[in-house]
């Protein structure tokens, strides 16, 4: 009898600490396609922002693990933005402000020529920045609240960077 009771102990233990695992990683990035995003943002009224990265990039893999992998900055892209994946070095497509581009010409066509690059776009689909290489997640965070709190239109970057 003891012994059951131990191994269902060990079971119920196992199971709480699984489910608190799992409730802890609950928020991660829910990416769209650049035209899903596009069209999603203005239907939402969110900003956009594009990861742009390709398989072979070692910082991309970092990126994608330290800074979208967490969790204030998948919570906060989340509720604020709609978040868009691109690799194009891939086949697909991307409409854009009624053109058709496959990915590697948008990423041209917005100045990316490194990965990872991450380009921000405003409600209507507007290019706001670009932003080249890795961002940890403490400086991404401050770049998701300068444009989704539309900060970027009455302060500067450098005066913004300078206050927080």
């Amino acid at each position: 009898m003891k012994a059951m009771n131990r191994i269902a102990m060990v079971i119920a233990g196992t199971v709480l600490t699984a489910g608190l695992l799992l409730a802890a990683n609950v928020t991660e990035v829910k990416w769209k396609t650049a035209s899903e995003a596009f069209t999603e943002a203005k239907a939402s009224n969110k900003k956009i922002v594009l990861d742009v990265y390709t398989d072979w990039c070692g910082w991309c893999k970092r990126m994608d693990k330290s800074t979208y992998g967490n969790a204030d900055v998948a919570e906060y892209l989340e509720k604020n933005y709609v978040a868009a994946k691109m690799n194009p070095e891939k086949e697909g497509t991307v409409q854009y402000q009624g053109k058709n581009y496959t990915q590697a010409e948008f990423a041209q066509a917005l100045g990316i020529s490194g990965y990872p690059a991450t380009a921000f776009f405003d409600e209507s689909g507007e290019l706001l920045t670009v932003i080249p290489g890795f961002v940890q997640p403490a400086d991404f965070q401050k770049v998701l609240t300068y444009f989704a709190e539309n900060i970027h239109k009455t302060t500067t970057w450098e005066e913004y960077s300078k206050k927080k």
